[in-house]
């Protein structure tokens, strides 16, 4: 299976049932993007992932989506992990690191 790179660029608070939750972006091995992914909170369902799509008279067609159902999995799961990651990460901040000093110099300035 090709390599992930998975980062949620943008995050909403939860609200009603159908709302967007969050955007990302997906770079598979290294040299094709996809922008415009959605978490979306489905009712009954839950959370799903939407690929970037348009507005048709149809109804939403896909721009662009995984073709075999096994790399399907496999980003959809890569998205969900990451947008968690980050949920995770926004409820417990990493503890503040302490200051470090930087080294005084001991030499003294002045006429010898």
């Amino acid at each position: 299976m090709p390599a992930l790179e998975i980062r949620i660029n943008s995050m909403y608070p939860p609200g009603q049932p159908g709302g967007t939750r969050a955007y990302a972006s997906a770079t598979i091995d290294g040299c094709f993007a996809v922008r415009g992914i959605k978490i979306v909170e489905g009712g009954r369902d839950g959370l799903f992932v939407a690929m970037p799509s348009r507005k048709t008279v149809d109804g939403y067609k896909e721009v662009c989506s995984p073709v075999p159902a096994e790399f399907r999995e496999q980003l959809h799961k890569a998205v969900m992990d990451a947008y968690q990651q980050t949920i995770t990460m926004a409820q417990n901040p990493p503890a503040p690191q302490p200051e470090r000093e930087a080294p005084q110099n001991d030499q003294q300035m002045g006429g010898m």
